[in-house]
C-alpha cells in the first residue's frame, strides 16, 4: 500500500529558497549562521555547583581588552556533518566579534588525538576552550589544568557536566529519537487509518551514524524508548552507515533485498537519510518509505531544503550549541559578575512539510537569555 500521506504536502510546497533566520532574541551579533536552531529553550535546572567566572577572568592572561583572544574548537569527528555546521557556523560568529579568532581541531574520532589536542590548546593560552567530546573522563584533568590557567572551557555534551567546566550547553539525544519515533508513529496510525486499520502496525529501518558512536547510540535507545508503546511497529534491520551518504545508500539497498518491505526509515542524520531516500527511488519503493533525518540543517541540500522539496519527509532538529556557547564566553569576559547556569539544554524539535517553510523564515530554536 501506498502512502500518500508522506509525499503530497512537501511536494506542493514553494520552491523557492528562503533564507534560514537564527533565534529572534540573541542580537545580530549572535544569531546563528544558517539554521540548526530549534524551538525556543530554557536552562537545564541542573543543581550542581556553578563555575565561578570572574576567578577565572582574572587569572585569565587573556582579559577582555585583548586584541585577538583566540577560542579553540575542539571537535570530535568533522566528518559527521552537525559538526562541520558547528564548525563553519562558529567560525562565522566569531568573525562577527572583534577582538576574537577562531582555531579548529579534528580528533577525526580518536580520543588519543582529542587529549592531544586539548593539551596543545592548553598551551596556546586561549582565552576559550570549546569541546565536543569523545570521552568526557579522560578529558577531565585538562579541564582542571586549563582553568587553573584562567581559560573558560564550555562542553557541548551533558556528559561533562560534572567534569569541571565552567558550563555545558547540550541537547539530549535520547530526545531526539523518541522525537523520530513519535512522529514515524503518528505516520503509521495515519497509514492505518487510510487502509481503514485499527491495528496501528509498522516494519522500520534504523541507520545509525557509526556503531560506536554515543550519539547514535543515545538516538537508538531514545528511538526504541519511543516504540514500546506500539507492539505492532518494529525494527526489522538496524546498520551503521558510518555518517556517509554513499554508505547510507548501500544499507538501505540491502535492506530491500533482506527484508523486502518495510514502511519507514530513521537515519542519524540527514545525510544519512538523503542517501536512504536514493535507494528507495531507485528500488521503485520511495513513495512507500516514510523518511525521516536529524540535524535540520538550512543551506543548499541540507536537510530542511530536503524537507520541503519532498526528498525526505521530516528531520529532528539537532541544536548547533556553538552559538550559545560563544554568547557564554563573551559574557564572561566581559562581565565579571556573570555566573553560568552549570548547564544550558536546548530542546530538539520536528520539522515537517507544514511547518518547514516558517522555519526556514524565522528559525528553529531561540537561546535562552544569560
Amino acid at each position: 500500500m501506498s502512502l500518500p500521506f508522506i509525499r503530497t504536502a512537501a511536494l506542493c510546497l514553494a520552491t523557492a529558497l528562503l533564507p534560514a533566520c537564527g533565534p529572534s532574541e540573541p542580537p545580530a551579533s549572535d544569531a546563528a549562521p544558517s539554521s540548526s536552531e530549534p524551538a525556543a529553550q530554557k536552562p537545564s535546572p541542573q543543581q550542581s555547583t556553578p563555575a565561578t567566572p570572574a576567578a577565572l577572568l582574572s587569572a585569565s592572561s587573556l582579559a577582555a581588552k585583548d586584541e585577538r583572544a583566540e577560542i579553540r574548537l575542539l571537535l570530535s569527528d568533522a566528518r559527521i556533518a552537525m559538526q562541520a555546521f558547528q564548525r563553519d557556523g562558529l567560525s562565522m560568529l566569531v568573525g562577527r566579534r572583534a577582538g576574537y579568532q577562531l582555531t579548529t581541531s579534528d580528533a577525526e574520532g580518536s580520543s588519543a588525538r582529542q587529549i592531544e589536542q586539548f593539551r596543545q590548546s592548553i598551551a596556546t593560552k586561549p582565552a576559550a576552550i570549546i569541546v565536543s567530546p569523545i570521552d568526557p573522563a579522560a578529558l577531565a584533568a585538562l579541564i582542571v589544568e586549563a582553568k587553573t590557567q584562567g581559560i573558560i572551557v564550555i562542553g557541548l555534551d551533558k556528559r561533562m557536566l560534572n567534569e569541571g567546566c565552567a558550563s555545558i550547553v547540550y541537547s539530549d539525544q535520547r530526545l531526539m529519537g523518541r522525537l523520530a519515533a513519535e512522529t514515524v508513529v503518528e505516520a503509521l496510525k495515519r497509514k492505518a487509518a487510510e487502509e481503514n486499520r485499527t491495528d496501528i502496525t509498522g516494519r522500520i529501518v534504523q541507520l545509525r551514524g557509526a556503531a560506536d558512536s554515543h550519539t547514535s547510540s543515545e538516538m537508538a535507545e531514545g528511538f526504541g524508548e519511543g516504540l514500546r508503546s506500539q507492539p505492532g511497529i518494529i525494527i526489522v534491520h538496524d546498520a551503521p552507515a558510518d555518517w556517509n551518504t554513499e554508505k547510507a545508500t548501500q544499507r538501505t539497498a540491502e535492506a530491500f533485498k533482506l527484508q523486502q518491505s518495510f514502511d519507514a526509515i530513521y537515519a542519524h542524520s540527514d545525510a544519512i537519510a538523503v542517501g536512504a531516500a536514493k535507494a528507495a527511488e531507485t528500488a521503485g519503493r520511495r513513495d512507500n518509505v516514510f523518511i525521516i533525518g536529524t540535524d535540520g540543517l538550512s543551506g543548499q541540500k541540507r536537510g530542511l531544503e530536503s524537507v520541503r522539496d519532498g526528498e525526505i519527509d521530516a528531520s529532528v532538529i539537532q541544536p548547533a550549541l556553538v552559538d550559545l556557547a560563544l554568547q557564554i564566553i563573551a559574557k564572561l569576559r566581559t562581565d565579571k559578575t556573570f555566573k553560568p547556569q552549570p548547564a544550558y539544554e536546548i530542546q530538539p524539535m520536528v520539522i515537517l512539510p507544514k511547518n518547514v517553510e516558517q522555519c526556514l523564515r524565522t528559525g528553529t530554536y531561540k537561546l535562552p537569555q544569560l
